[in-house]
């Protein structure tokens, strides 16, 4: 017996380390984010004036392979997401209120973009909707899936479609400005997590845990760990006045995803352990 349980850890020691190595990873590259930004990177233009900027893509690399390397090589139960989880359920309905909150500074600003910023301030309440309809669920004792309509999750994460269209068609990114391009990949990471979660709990029997575990695990490095110094940056150079800004707010939503998705994570691989 003693043997069995000996050989039953030693099994589990390697993806235990693989996923914990992607969370440190992933803390590092947020700390390094930090430093860039404070010391290497122009605040004004965003251009790198210290380094390679290839050196910032290839540690983006470095953290999103072995984020998507951990979770797919990870054994996850999806369906162990479908339990009541309080952490889970605060962080949903925080970000629920950052969206929130993005709905309305969106609608308070008129200009001439004025189209573009209402289909954002809508698909970001929808977002808010889903999200908290999610966080209930988790807080309540009894689990309950949040709703029986799809088209509920659907208009929840149509955002993130929203801002990837953006990205390109009101702020073009380019190579030498780091920024808004990793801004397009931390959008597709929650866009993957978001829906892979959103299967999981609504289809469970066709869900993929690994691909919600990869993304998981994506989205914590980049919607988190990448975007907090930015968020530090914003509150940095334009104090509290900036918290009233749509783009802070959803930021701020967008890191609430970001940790939602590493709690994800290490419940369904600690499930899928048998822990």
């Amino acid at each position: 017996m003693n043997a069995g349980k000996r050989s039953e850890i030693k099994g589990r020691n390697p993806m235990n380390l693989l996923i914990l190595t992607s969370i440190i990873l992933s803390v590092i590259l947020g700390v390094g984010r930090m430093v860039d930004l404070a010391l290497f990177t122009d605040a004004e233009t965003g251009l790198c004036v210290v380094g390679s900027v290839w050196l910032r893509y290839a540690a983006l690399a470095v953290a999103i392979l072995l984020a998507v390397a951990a979770g797919r090589a990870a054994k996850p139960e999806a369906r162990k997401l479908c339990s009541p989880c309080k952490p889970s359920g605060v962080m949903a309905v925080l970000g629920a209120g950052f969206m929130a909150a993005t709905f309305v500074a969106k609608l308070a600003l008129w200009d001439s973009s004025v189209v573009s910023r209402i289909i954002m301030a809508f698909l970001s309440l929808f977002c808010s909707a889903w999200l908290l309809a999610l966080g209930r669920s988790w807080m309540s004792k009894s689990w309950k899936r949040p709703s029986d309509d799809l088209t509920h999750v659907v208009l929840g994460t149509a955002v993130f479609y929203w801002c990837v269209l953006a990205r390109f068609m009101e702020n073009s990114s380019s190579w030498h400005r780091v920024a808004p391009t990793a801004m397009v990949w931390q959008l597709l990471a929650g866009l993957v997590f978001l829906s892979a979660l959103a299967r999981a709990l609504y289809l469970p029997g066709t869900s993929d845990g690994r691909t919600l575990c990869a993304g998981a695990l994506a989205s914590f490095a980049l919607c988190l760990c990448w975007e907090v110094p930015s968020v530090v940056q914003i509150l940095a150079e334009n104090g509290s006045a900036a918290l009233l800004t749509p783009e802070l707010l959803f930021r701020l939503g967008l890191c609430c995803v970001g940790v939602l998705g590493g709690l994800c994570a290490v419940r369904c691989c600690r499930a899928g352990q048998g822990a």
